[in-house]
């Protein structure tokens, strides 16, 4: 290897990493309505089918889909606010985003409303 080598620019690759986007499903989605009509739809489907065990393990996991959920939901209002400057706008589109969660309060239990109160209070940065 001469010294001269050590000076030349090496070849650079890259690799095109293409994001495999799954199908848009309640179980993955960060709309409020898609997410718990579709939780209650599949509970349905799966009773009316028969598969009382997979219903049961869905009632079973009812609070960690919902706290998935949250964090979804919490990770895409971030990201479409992330480039409002003005505090007051900012403010509005959280609070409207989660009034729309908040209609089905009836559907969650006490530790999923209170994540839901600190994603709005990170959201909103007070």
């Amino acid at each position: 290897m001469s010294f001269f080598n050590i000076f030349k620019k090496k070849k650079t690759t890259e690799k095109n990493i293409e994001a495999v986007s799954e199908p848009i499903t309640w179980q993955n989605t960060t709309n409020a309505s898609e997410f718990f009509e579709g939780y209650n739809i599949a509970i349905t489907d799966l009773d009316s089918n028969g598969e009382v065990a997979a219903a049961e393990t869905l009632r079973a996991d009812k609070t960690q889909l919902q706290l998935d959920f949250i964090e979804r939901f919490e990770k895409e209002i971030d990201s479409k606010t992330a480039g409002i400057q003005d505090i007051d706008t900012r403010t509005k589109v959280v609070i409207d985003a989660i009034s729309s969660i908040r209609k089905y309060n009836s559907e969650m239990p006490i530790t999923v409303r209170t994540r839901l109160a600190q994603a709005k209070k990170n959201l909103i940065g007070e």
